[in-house]
């Protein structure tokens, strides 16, 4: 019962960690230009890019599990990395919102900004190769996801006693992450893909969302810091984001069917 919620714990960690903002914002650019090129791809870029980015971080958590089981962070170690990621929402909120401003001024597309996907040559940005976009994923990974890594590492390592346990860890968050990334990549490839009016409002309107995600982690993360008390259970938060991102493809796909509908009509 103790592995199995530890694996529940772990799966919620993936499924939050697949709806960081700069996820969302780099699935959401590659699948525009996959649709644009014409390729079956483009819906699932979220899995490819997951699998990559998950496969270095379960890797990294795995390894450090095997090989520094008495090993600890120093102190300021969490609250670097917490203020890293307080600001570094905050940015990604802040470039989507004049992103959207300035679109919507000068009628034109709407794209998701991410701050790491700035780093990545335009060739790799703009790439319809889905080995490019698992190396991509690897990438991402390797860049600025220490939390991540050191939370499926703290979990492992200290049930390193079982042979299999860090492996299975390191696979059940993957698979959390692929989740959540590949319904994103399907909501992102159903707006994208209508024509007209419904799709311009749908694409803002998943650009709000990513808004107001990455401003209400940055604001929860930052407040809870000076009010540890404030803190809310992982899971719960997880499952319910998740939920919401359901509720938002749910949406996504009535609204094209009665657009459709209508259309035929």
């Amino acid at each position: 019962m103790e592995n199995f919620s530890l694996l529940a714990l772990v799966f919620v960690l993936g499924l939050r960690h697949g709806l960081d903002a700069d996820h969302l914002a780099s699935i959401d650019g590659l699948t525009r230009y996959n649709l644009r090129q014409g390729r079956k791809t483009a819906r699932w870029v979220g899995t490819l890019f997951s699998f990559g980015h998950g496969l270095i971080v379960a890797t990294v958590g795995v390894i450090l599990s095997m090989i520094s089981k008495d090993f600890t962070f120093p102190d300021y170690f969490d609250t670097v990395v917490t203020w890293v990621s307080v600001c570094s929402l905050a940015l990604i909120g802040c470039l989507n919102t004049v992103n959207l401003l300035r679109s919507r001024s000068e009628q034109g597309d709407f794209a998701l900004r991410g701050i790491k996907g700035r780093f990545i040559p335009r060739v790799a940005r703009e790439t319809t190769n889905p080995v490019m976009i698992i190396v991509i994923g690897g990438v991402f990974a390797l860049a600025a996801d220490t939390v991540s890594q050191t939370s499926v590492w703290a979990l492992a390592s200290g049930n390193a006693h079982s042979n299999y346990l860090p492996f299975v860890l390191g696979l059940t968050f993957m698979a959390g992450m692929m989740l959540t990334d590949t319904i994103d990549s399907l909501v992102a490839y159903r707006m994208l893909a209508q024509s007209g009016k419904f799709g311009r409002t749908a694409s803002r309107a998943m650009g709000w969302l990513i808004v107001a995600l990455a401003f209400g982690v940055s604001f929860y993360e930052a407040f809870t810091f000076f009010n540890p008390w404030a803190e809310l259970d992982f899971e719960v938060v997880g499952v319910v984001i998740f939920i919401l991102l359901l509720l938002s493809f749910g949406g996504v796909w009535f609204l094209s069917r009665h657009q459709k509908s209508q259309t035929a009509a």
